[in-house]
């Protein structure tokens, strides 16, 4: 009986120790969850401030990049009815047209008034044509040819006088003869002509005058004088005449 009892204590101190590593064994292992707890909360917690931030930046880049496709798409999306801006235009367009109406008005009377563009000395060249004598008149035609590249016009009578080899005049400017004649229009190049008219010497009692070294014509609604040989012309009879201008180059 004496060692069973003995046996049975070091039964007792055998399990004792057994008894002890299920703690420590637990004591171990929360440990070591703990510590991955901690190294997987860690890594958890820099991938989600990643994703945060990843997902921050493209929360914030999004509204700059949509903003804009809207602003600019919502002029193109309307039409000219619903749209303000094209309201607008089509209301402030009227105004903008009146001004052609009125442009077109104002020149339209300018062309029915028949305004016409006068030949300037600049433009015309003088010549005397041939004199024709016959019936005891003489008739000399002064030509006035347009040298210009515009076209111009004469109306009415020219204002000429007789000139000596000094310059100085010879009697009387020529007085008016016949009626005047409608307006000549001249093409570049184109003539026209004026006729001056004397007597035949011994025809009157009046003798004639010296006899003139130039002819000084003022074409009409001119104040610019032209210059031109006399040829045989002189006046006799006291009669020194001219006729209003007509198209062509007389005789």
């Amino acid at each position: 009986m004496g060692p069973r009892n003995g046996s049975a204590p070091r039964r007792t101190t055998a399990s004792r120790p057994r008894s002890l590593r299920p703690p420590v064994l637990s004591v171990l292992l929360v440990g070591a969850l703990a510590t991955a707890t901690a190294c997987g909360s860690d890594t958890g917690d820099g991938d989600s401030a990643r994703r945060a931030s990843s997902v921050t930046s493209a929360s914030s880049a999004a509204p700059p990049s949509s903003a804009p496709a809207a602003s600019s798409a919502a002029p193109g999306s309307g039409t000219a009815s619903d749209g303000p801006s094209a309201s607008h235009t089509a209301r402030s367009a009227p105004p903008s047209a009146h001004p052609a109406p009125s442009r077109a008005s104002s020149s339209q009377p300018a062309a029915a008034s028949g305004a016409r563009r006068v030949c300037s000395r600049t433009q015309l060249t003088l010549s005397a044509g041939r004199v024709d004598v016959g019936a005891g008149n003489v008739h000399l035609p002064l030509v006035f040819t347009n040298t210009s590249a515009t076209t111009c016009t004469l109306t009415g009578y020219p204002g000429v006088s007789l000139l000596d080899s000094g310059g100085s005049a010879i009697g009387d400017p020529a007085t008016r003869r016949g009626p005047t004649r409608s307006t000549v229009t001249l093409p570049p190049g184109g003539s026209a002509s004026a006729d001056l008219h004397t007597l035949n010497e011994g025809m009157t009692d009046t003798p004639c005058r010296r006899a003139p070294e130039r002819i000084r014509v003022y074409p009409p609604d001119s104040f610019d004088a032209m210059k031109t040989s006399a040829r045989s012309f002189r006046v006799c009879g006291g009669v020194f005449e001219v006729e209003a201008v007509r198209s062509g180059t007389g005789g």
